[in-house]
């Protein structure tokens, strides 16, 4: 994704020197449910949430 301060996003949450932004996903509601995909980590393994403290 493109057009925001990646600078700006790791100051915000924290992000220690030594990592950087790679990549956003974009988050919203579905219009219809999800189908079923296999091969896919548990959420708890990919997710970090409220930044580096």
């Amino acid at each position: 994704m493109d057009g925001f301060d990646f600078d700006a996003v790791g100051k915000l949450i924290n992000l220690p020197d030594d990592h950087a932004v790679a990549m956003f996903v974009a988050v919203g509601k579905p219009l219809e449910p999800a189908r079923p995909r296999g091969g896919q980590l548990a959420l708890e393994q990919v997710v970090i949430e409220n930044g580096f403290e």
